[in-house]
Parts: C-alpha cells; structure tokens; sequence
C-alpha cells in the first residue's frame, strides 16, 4: 500500500530576536537529517508576496549543484527559491523509509512562511528525474498547496487520491523529456505519461528535447521558469 502523500504543513515559530539572517543571503537549514537550501531575493518589501520555487534533485544529491545553478534567480524573478536535499540518496516515496522528506517539506514551508511573505496562490515545484517524480506525485497529492509543477524526465507518477478533492483545483504541469533518454525512455515513459495527465484533466505544457538524453538541456531551466513566473526582465 501506498503511504499518504498528504502534506502536513506545520506552522512556524517566528523568527527569535538573536536569528542571524542576512537579507539577501542564502539560508541553510537542516533538520532530522534532511537538508534545505533557502535562496531570497535582496530587499524582501513585507508587503509584497514572493512566489515560491522549490527545487529537487534527482537520485545521488545534486542540492549543491543546483544551488549554483539557482543563485541568480531569486534577484532576476523576485521569487523565493528553495533547494531540498533528500534524507536518503533519493526521495522517500522512492527509497522506502518513513517519509522524512514529506514530513521535512510540511515543517519547512511553515518555516520560511513565518520569515519571507510567499504568496500561497504562488508556489510551485521543480524536478529533475526523481525530483521530478516526486514534484508530480507530491504537487498533485496536494493541489490546495501548489499551483504548478515543471517536470525534467519524470519517470513515474503517483497520486494519493485520498487526499484530493473533486473541487481542488488542478496545477499546471510543465513536462520535458529527451527523445533519446535510455533511463526513462520517450515513448514508453515521457508519451503514456503526458496522455494519462491530459485525459485526467490536467493542463499539460510538453515540451521535447530532441536528441536529448537523460541529462538537462541548459533551455530546461530558464524556460521552465519563464513558464511559471513569466519571463525575466532585461
């Protein structure tokens, strides 16, 4: 039987008197072994909502990689991005264990929305492989809470219908997959996966890396965000 995918998000303490932040200044915040990466943009106005990205890697950990590859962006679409690191080499819907991920996710979204103001009609996940399986299965287990997911090579979806009600609304989902992926391959992964989405009922944006293998086109990212936060100025 499938675990309950329901996320649980806590609420945060706010911040103590004596919490050291630099505005601007990325936050690394860990706990019960799991790990996140909290990028904002400078000069944070309390009464401007910021979207949310929160971004997962595939299997083996690439947090410190895309971090680098997210440092940029928090200026550039005035948005809060969020780099988790799994518990285990990979997420908890995957890997087995007791869903610490999950359970990580909840107490980190109360977290950052008692010290940055995000705009809950405004955050969204982003995946890469077994990111982006779990980014599917986890955003559209919870569509109150996420209004989009982009999708690198998802490899599967997994949906906890329990937790889902016929008036939810449904996220946007955003899917690229290259043609000549070997680990999850086009026509008998990315393809089924796109129909079963749309026949569902869910607004699907695919878009095909021809000659693409199971590694990111370096198009993936920007347009992804382009997608969901509109494109960058400059």
């Amino acid at each position: 039987m499938m675990r309950s995918l329901a996320l649980r998000v806590v609420p945060g303490e706010p911040p103590a008197a004596d919490e050291r932040r630099d505005p601007g200044r990325p936050v690394t915040v860990e706990r019960g072994g799991c790990r996140a990466y909290v990028l904002p943009p400078p000069g944070v106005e309390p009464a401007r909502s910021l979207p949310l990205v929160i971004v997962l890697h595939g299997a083996g950990r690439q947090d410190e990689l895309l971090v680098r590859a997210c440092a940029d962006e928090p200026a550039r679409r005035r948005a809060l991005f969020v780099v988790l690191r799994s518990f285990a080499p990979t997420w908890d819907l995957i890997a087995g264990g007791d869903g610490e991920d999950l359970a990580f996710l909840g107490w980190l979204l109360g977290w950052i929305e008692a010290r940055w103001p995000v705009d809950p009609a405004r955050r969204a996940l982003l995946g890469y492989s077994d990111g982006a399986s779990w980014a599917l299965s986890v955003g559209l287990s919870n569509p109150r809470l996420f209004a989009a997911v982009m999708c690198w090579a998802a490899g599967f979806v997994a949906v906890d219908t329990a937790n889902v009600a016929p008036d939810d609304p449904k996220p946007r989902i955003l899917l690229e997959h290259g043609t000549q992926d070997p680990l999850f391959p086009f026509e008998r992964v990315a393809m089924p996966m796109r129909e079963a989405l749309e026949r569902a009922g869910f607004d699907v944006t695919f878009r095909v890396d021809e000659g693409g293998i199971h590694w990111p086109s370096p198009a993936f990212q920007p347009a992804a965000l382009d997608w969901f936060l509109g494109p960058a100025p400059g």
